[in-house]
């Protein structure tokens, strides 16, 4: 395994800092603790088989497979909420 700096994890996958610092805090990263120049730092442990992409995904996102069904689906909160605008401004 592989051991990178967040910084350097960050340029790699074009990620922001912030972001590898949320991943390595939620346990998304597997990291590892070194002493450098007599401070603690964070080192993520990179295994090259892995993609990187594959760490990098968000598990929240889903992707659409039937966008008529979307669609459809916004429309018709579109259309209830444009009834609800109307009501108020008659009023």
């Amino acid at each position: 395994m592989k051991t990178m700096t967040i910084k350097e994890y960050a340029i790699s996958n074009k990620l922001s800092i912030y972001n590898v610092v949320k991943m390595t805090q939620n346990g998304s990263l597997e990291t590892e603790l070194k002493k450098v120049n007599g401070k603690d730092e964070v080192f993520i442990l990179v295994d090259e088989t892995k993609s990187i992409s594959e760490t990098a995904q968000t598990p929240n996102e889903e992707p659409i497979d039937d966008y008529k069904k979307a669609y459809f689906k916004l429309k018709l909160k579109y259309d209830q909420l444009k009834i609800k605008f109307d009501k108020l401004q008659k009023k």
